[in-house]
């Protein structure tokens, strides 16, 4: 900046001396120590001007020298360091823009001021997640980074096929080992291909790395066991008891493992995990299943559930009540109870009971009447919004 105002002064004074020759021609005499110095004024100033612009010119060598022979040609090359940063953002804007050559001509001639990584990285963005091909194997490790998480992005549409993907992933952990998105990729890919058993060992190691909560990933590890459960039916028992303990809550986990402990011939297993499901959750279903079980104990049962309060139990526990109080032959106690339960909570499962009792003692008018009633109360439920958790 300064050798340019210099530049610009040594311009305008040759200019006015070029107008003005009587004052360039003017003697000048200069006198210090015993010397004397003569010349014309025109001269003086020129050579003085040319004396300032060679010692600063001198002076932003030896700064460059001192900086590097690297520094020197990026200098030479590109300009101030402003020019370059205004440079480097068009580039940067035509890339984001997709304008003209994508900023490719100004990125090479940014080359040895931004890394070659990132530029290399800048290419990769650019090429939809389709089309990205699998970087070399001894590309640049952020760059594999990055190619494999544009390719397996699962908002991507359309998408690589599963076996690019998981090429790119693959590669993805080999620059990265234990990388969290890409264990995490990895299992979407598995639960994708239903590879259960990839899907369990990609989601326990997320839980290790704690990349996502317990809260996210016990639920799909869960489902993950179930799944495994269900190929592999020697393993069934010991996949499923690990789903339960995964998703306590799961009515299908619960279900599913009660059935195999049957099958196996572990009936008071399955009654007591059937019963300590109903004590915590609400579930019609397993309440329907523990019925199955217990019927042959109706009195017994009954007796052990009456003793409770009524306003504590789940409608799914009082809705099996009345049904072993009408196993017991208590008809009376089991129409009271279960049309209780039905105008308290509009039950569709009381009213289908109620319905299917009076069908039996044949009073089809009745049972029509509840039927109806109960159709109109399941169609309620199945149209009512979903609780925004």
């Amino acid at each position: 900046m300064r050798l340019t105002l210099l530049l610009i002064l040594a311009l305008a004074v040759t200019v006015l001396l070029a107008l003005f020759p009587e004052i360039a021609r003017q003697t000048l005499h200069i006198q210090a120590f015993g010397w004397v110095f003569e010349t014309h004024q025109g001269a003086f100033v020129v050579a003085l001007l040319v004396i300032l612009f060679v010692a600063g010119l001198l002076r932003a060598l030896i700064a460059a020298l001192l900086a590097g022979p690297g520094q020197i040609w990026a200098t030479l090359r590109m300009g101030g360091r402003k020019r370059r940063e205004v440079r480097l953002r068009e580039a940067i804007a035509q890339w984001l823009d997709m304008r003209g050559d994508l900023g490719a001509r100004t990125l090479r001639r940014s080359r040895g001021i931004v890394p070659e990584w990132t530029l290399s990285m800048l290419n990769v963005l650019s090429v939809p997640s389709k089309d990205q091909a699998l970087p070399e194997a001894d590309a640049d490790p952020l760059v594999t980074a990055l190619a494999a998480r544009v390719a397996t992005d699962p908002a991507a549409h359309p998408k690589p096929d599963i076996a690019t993907r998981k090429a790119h992933l693959e590669a993805w952990l080999a620059a990265s080992p234990g990388a969290p998105l890409a264990v995490m990729r990895l299992a979407d890919l598995a639960e994708e291909e239903e590879d259960w058993s990839k899907a369990i060992h990609a989601l326990e190691r997320i839980q290790q790395l704690g990349f996502r909560s317990s809260h996210s990933i016990r639920p799909r590890l869960a489902t993950a066991y179930a799944r495994l459960a269900a190929e592999k039916p020697d393993q069934a028992l010991s996949n499923l008891r690990k789903a339960a303990r995964l998703a306590p809550e799961n009515e299908a986990i619960a279900l599913a493992l009660g059935n195999t402990l049957l099958k196996q011939g572990q009936d008071r297993e399955a009654v007591k995990l059937w019963w300590e499901y109903l004590e915590n959750y609400d579930s019609f279903a397993i309440a329907r299943h523990l019925l199955l079980q217990i019927r042959s104990q109706a009195m017994q049962e009954y007796r052990r559930l009456e003793k409770r309060d009524t306003g504590k139990l789940n409608p799914a526990l009082r809705w099996l009540t009345a049904e072993l109080a009408n196993a017991a032959k208590l008809e009376g106690i089991a129409r009271e109870q279960m049309q209780a339960l039905a105008d308290a909570h509009h039950c569709p499962e009381a009213l289908q009971s109620l319905g299917d009792w009076l069908s039996k003692s044949g009073d089809s008018a009745r049972a029509a009447e509840y039927y109806r009633q109960a159709a109109e109360q399941l169609t309620r439920r199945l149209d009512k919004p979903a609780a925004v958790v």
